[in-house]
Formats: C-alpha cells, sequence, structure tokens
C-alpha cells in the first residue's frame, strides 16, 4: 500500500508541474486575458507547498507504516503477529539481543529459479513463540554463500514422484507396404505426411537415395511424433542392411546404414539324378541359387547340358543365414560332389590369408579358370566367330574377329579376367571400346559400349569380373549387344571355343593352412548319405552355427 501511495504522490507532482509550465507558455482561457503575475506566483507557491509535503509525509511516522505492516503466522489463539516494515526491509542486519525471536521468509527471484534465502524479522513481545528452522536461516544470513546448501534451493530439491527430468516424446510407427507405382510422396502422403517431408528425406544424401529404389512388397516404417511431424523411418532394403532415419540431439535429420544382425547355418544335402540335375535337386530342398552355383563350380570339370546321366550323385553344404528363425537366404557353397558317370569331383571353398576367394580340388588345383567364358549375361548369340562373314550394313565380305552378345542396354560388361586398361574411347565402326591385356599373350576387346563404367582411364589395373562399361550399340550396329574379341598373341580366336588358361593353384606357402581348414567340411561331405534309389532330404551339416560377423569372405 505504501508503495502505490508513493507512486500517486508523484504522478500528481509531475502533472502539476506540467501545468505550471504549460500556464507560462500560453493563454489559459484567451490570448489576450492572461492570468495575473501575482495569480502565477500563488499558484506557484502552492504547488511548491504539495510537492514538499507529499516528499515529507512518505518518511512520517504513523499510517504509512502501518499500511505497511506483515504478517508472519497465526498462532492458536488466533492472534495475528504484525511484523514491522522496517524488519523486512532490512534483512541483512544481523544484531540481534539476546533472546529476540526472528522468523525466516522465503521470497522467490522473479523469472529464475528460486532460490531459498532468510529475512529475519522481529516478532515483538512474544517469548514463547517458535519458528522451525530459525537458528540456521540466520546462519544462512551472515554467511550465504557457505551455508546455501544448508539453506537449499530449488536444484536441491527431488523430483516429484512420477515426473522425469525432460520426458523422451512418444513416436508413432506407421507399417506401409510398398504397392506397385506407389512412390515416396504417395507413401508419405498415406502415413500424413506432406512432400516438404519428402524433400527433407532426399536431401540427407547418398543414403536416403536408397528410398528412390523401392520396390514393391518393401516395407517401410514411418514414425511421427506427439504434433503429427515426420520424426524418422526405417528401410530394411536387403536382408543385411537397415536404413534408419532419425533426429539427432540436436533436433537434426540423420540418415544412417547398419547392419542387421544375423546368424548363418550349414545346411547338407544329397540325391540321385533323375531327370534333370535342377528337378532332383529341388526335390531334395536345396534352393534354385545353389544350384546354379554348383553348376558353375564344376562348369569346367562337368558338361551339364550333355554329360549328365540318370543314376548320377551330388553332395553339397551351403550356407544359409537366418534371423530369429527366418530365412533370409542363402550364401556360398562350402562344399559339393559331384559323381558323373563313375567319376568323382569335389570341391572345396578357401579363402587365402590376403582375402582371394576361390573353389579348388582337395589337392589345391583350382577349378576355376583364369578367364570368364562370357563377360556379360546375355539372352543370345545374335552372330558368331567367322573370319568370311557378309557384313549386314556395309553389305560386304569383313572377317566377324569375335562373338555379339545380345543383351539389354546398360547391361553391365564385365572384364574377363585380371590385367591392365590399355584402351578407352572410339574406336571408328566399334563405337565405344576397351581393350584390355592380361598377359604377355592374352587380350580381350569389348565394343559397341554405351558408356564407360565410373572414371575408366588408360592404364588402370583391374580385377577378373569388374565392370568396365555397359551394353550398347555405338558404331555400326544393328541393335544393342556386345562384341567380344578374345585374342592370343595378337591373333583372335574364337571366345566360344578357345581353351582358357586355368587359374593359379593354392600357393605353398598357403598349402597347410588350406589342408588344416578345409579337412573339416570334406569329412562332413563324405558322412552325406545318398539313396540309390532315392534322394536323400536335407539335414543340418553336424549341426554348426557360424555368426555372420565371423563368416569369412
Amino acid at each position: 500500500m505504501a508503495a502505490e501511495r508513493r507512486l500517486c504522490y508523484r504522478f500528481y507532482t509531475i502533472y502539476f508541474c506540467q501545468v505550471f509550465i504549460s500556464m507560462q507558455q500560453r493563454p489559459l482561457f484567451k490570448p489576450k486575458r492572461r492570468p495575473s503575475r501575482l495569480i502565477r506566483r500563488t499558484l506557484l507557491v502552492g504547488l511548491g507547498v504539495f510537492a514538499l509535503g507529499s516528499v515529507v509525509w512518505q518518511f512520517l511516522p504513523g499510517e504509512g507504516a502501518q499500511d505497511g505492516a506483515a504478517t508472519a503466522s497465526k498462532p492458536s489463539d488466533g492472534n495475528e503477529i504484525p511484523l514491522t516494515l522496517e524488519a523486512i526491509e532490512s534483512p541483512n542486519e544481523t544484531a540481534r539481543e539476546a533472546g529476540s525471536e526472528s522468523v525466516s521468509i522465503d521470497t522467490p527471484t522473479s523469472g529464475k529459479q528460486s532460490t531459498a534465502f532468510a529475512r529475519s524479522v522481529s516478532l515483538g513481545s512474544r517469548p514463547n513463540f517458535h519458528i522451525p528452522g530459525q537458528e540456521e536461516a540466520l546462519k544462512a544470513i551472515e554467511a550465504p554463500e557457505a551455508n546455501r546448501a544448508a539453506v537449499g534451493s530449488a536444484e536441491d530439491l527431488d523430483p516429484v514422484e512420477g515426473e522425469t527430468e525432460s520426458a523422451s516424446p512418444s513416436l508413432e510407427e506407421t507399417t506401409i507396404t510398398v504397392d506397385s507405382g506407389d512412390t515416396l510422396s504417395t507413401i508419405f502422403e498415406k502415413a500424413g505426411l506432406g512432400y516438404s517431408d519428402v524433400l527433407k528425406v532426399l536431401d540427407l544424401g547418398d543414403e536416403a537415395r536408397r528410398l528412390e529404389r523401392i520396390r514393391p512388397g518393401d516395407k517401410l516404417v514411418l514414425m511421427t511424433d506427439d504434433a503429427e511431424q515426420f520424426a524418422g523411418l526405417k528401410y530394411d532394403f536387403s536382408s543385411e542392411s537397415e536404413l534408419s532415419i532419425f533426429r539427432s540431439d540436436g533436433d537434426q535429420l540423420v540418415a544412417e546404414i547398419t547392419d542387421l544382425p544375423s546368424e548363418t547355418r550349414l545346411v547338407s544335402a544329397g540325391g540321385t539324378i533323375k531327370g534333370s540335375l535342377y528337378q532332383s535337386a529341388i526335390a531334395t530342398g536345396v534352393p534354385p541359387m545353389q544350384i546354379m552355383q554348383l553348376a558353375e563350380v564344376f562348369g569346367w570339370k562337368v558338361d551339364f547340358l550333355r554329360d549328365v546321366r540318370d543314376g548320377d550323385q551330388f553332395r553339397l553344404i551351403y550356407e544359409v543365414r537366418e534371423r530369429d528363425g527366418e530365412r533370409l537366404g542363402t550364401g556360398h557353397i562350402v562344399a559339393a560332389e559331384f559323381v558323373n558317370r563313375g567319376e568323382r569331383v569335389q570341391a572345396v571353398r578357401y579363402t587365402s590369408p590376403n582375402g582371394t576367394s576361390g573353389y579348388y580340388e582337395p589337392d589345391g588345383s583350382s577349378l576355376e579358370r583364369g578367364f570368364l567364358r562370357y563377360p556379360v549375361e546375355f539372352s543370345r548369340i545374335s552372330s558368331n566367330f567367322n573370319p568370311k562373314r557378309l557384313h549386314p550394313i556395309h553389305n560386304t565380305v569383313r572377317p566377324h574377329n569375335g562373338v555379339d552378345l545380345a543383351a539389354p542396354t546398360g547391361t553391365p560388361v564385365k572384364s574377363a579376367a585380371s590385367g591392365r586398361v590399355t584402351f578407352v574411347g572410339w574406336k571408328h565402326g566399334y563405337g565405344k571400346v576397351v581393350q584390355v591385356r592380361h598377359d604377355a599373350k592374352h587380350e580381350t576387346l569389348y565394343a559397341h559400349l554405351s558408356g564407360f563404367k565410373g572414371n575408366l582411364k588408360r592404364g588402370a589395373s583391374i580385377d577378373k569380373g569388374t565392370t568396365i562399361g555397359f551394353v550398347g550399340m555405338t558404331g555400326a550396329a544393328t541393335g544393342p549387344h556386345l562384341h567380344y574379341e578374345f585374342k592370343v598373341h595378337g591373333k583372335a580366336l574364337d571366345p566360344l571355343k578357345v581353351d582358357l588358361p586355368e587359374a593359379n593353384p593354392i600357393a605353398s606357402e598357403d598349402r597347410k593352412d588350406f589342408i588344416a581348414r578345409t579337412r573339416g567340411s570334406l569329412e562332413e561331405l563324405a558322412r552325406i548319405e545318398v539313396d540309390v534309389e532315392g534322394e536323400q532330404p536335407v539335414h543340418l551339416a553336424s549341426n554348426e552355427r557360424v555368426s555372420r560377423e565371423s563368416r569369412e569372405d
């Protein structure tokens, strides 16, 4: 109340002073009827006395002080104990007479975390009135910094039961299966999200760009917060990897690719061929992928199109990847055996200490060749090797020193063997060409390419199976295909009939390691029983389980 009264006194004082000044500057009523000098001086003196009285009034004891009285607490008899305003406004005064009583008052600081501090107030003549904690409060006044912990603060208070310091926002997950014709925009729209969220996701880098290659049947888990705003997503784009988009501590979207945990177990199977290898292997539960691998492993030893007969036998041990009991896919063939017309051939997979993997016979001889027979996955042979072929465009007899393998434009073309690039560029009717020298006697050529892989340059070293370009129809070509030439000492030979060199056998320094690491697979392979009159069902290979992380290659 005292503060409001003082404010009113000051307001009226300033107001009357402004009125007086305005009277000195302009007429009060009319321009020709200006107040006399006596009236002006009388009014000035009156205003001065009023202002002086208002100032003196604020410092006089009496009603002003009584209005500022405070109440500490109400004892059991119902009488309030008055606290003097002077005591409240002088909290730092610590001198007290012996036997005087005091009370501590907590005053919060506006706009900040409340900090408790004590103010000592005289309680008049009530010697038996006791305020809990008054002695600790007085000590805190005398040494506030040293005893801040004794008095306590809001930061020292324990949180209320059931509350947490920062409640993590709850996220709602929506699982959407990609339908035919769906785009990322339509998928986000199904989850109630906008195109702006799609742009934010695609701006996160190459990891998020995998969402541009979603396929029907894929599943996306979209997450939204309490405000129904985009908060992240999960996308298992393969059986082994997951794309995760989430908000970091700085509330920024982050894209991350993580490897999904899985385990690999070895499965063995065997059977007797009746009709065809494919049908007989399917009957024993062997996946189609492993049947194709089996044909590739023994492709240089057995002609599966001409030489396979009923009664031939096969055995194999292969990898199966699983997660939580669900099959994710299959891996490599670890060991295999094929008996063709009584002749037995075996293969084991081995990874050398330098990381090179391949299939070998038990004596260490390689089952592979140093060259790929076909450097591209083709649909048909559109033109064979022919030194006297009639050219389809020029209508003249010109040698066709290679083989044309028809394939869709953009199909990857691989190097037939490791070597060094000797030419990259345009070569007349061949169009875009890549030439590779593999050793002192072998050289290959790849023509009519639509483009080259990355920044492939002359002099670059490449490995067997490395993509060097893509099928096209540049130069003199009537359709998309790969023109493939194979030269020995500079002379072109038929790539489909040339005797390809074998790959290198196990190195002498790796032979002991090879024998030690393949012995178990060969022993397990020999334990697979095959009924001559029927098929042997699939079973676990000694129930062996190998973690995905420790799996070789």
